[in-house]
């Protein structure tokens, strides 16, 4: 198989690319060893669902979380950062 063919074979992924997605692997390896209802647990998820995009659901997981430990600095700045993200009803070009 010449080269050309060996390199076509496989999708290519940019290196970021590469990055996100073991780090989502090794997330949700993370989260399998978890047990639920716990702040780590639902931490976990939460970044888990931001990264993915699931804004609205990583907000509610940092919330359980708070609500589990209302001090949990880590917690509180993940709630802020999903907060930050969550797109603006003006961005989308949606009115509500």
């Amino acid at each position: 198989m010449s080269n050309e063919q060996n390199s076509m074979s496989r999708p290519k992924m940019p290196f970021s690319g590469f990055i996100a997605y073991w780090r989502l692997v090794l997330s949700l390896l993370k989260l399998r060893n978890t047990p639920p209802h716990t702040v780590r647990f639902h931490l976990i998820r939460g970044r888990i669902l931001l990264s993915l995009g699931l804004y609205e659901q990583a907000i509610s997981d940092f919330r359980s979380a708070l609500r589990l430990n209302w001090r949990h600095d880590e917690a509180a700045f993940w709630l802020n950062e999903a907060r930050r993200a969550l797109p603006r009803a003006g961005e989308t070009g949606s009115f509500t």
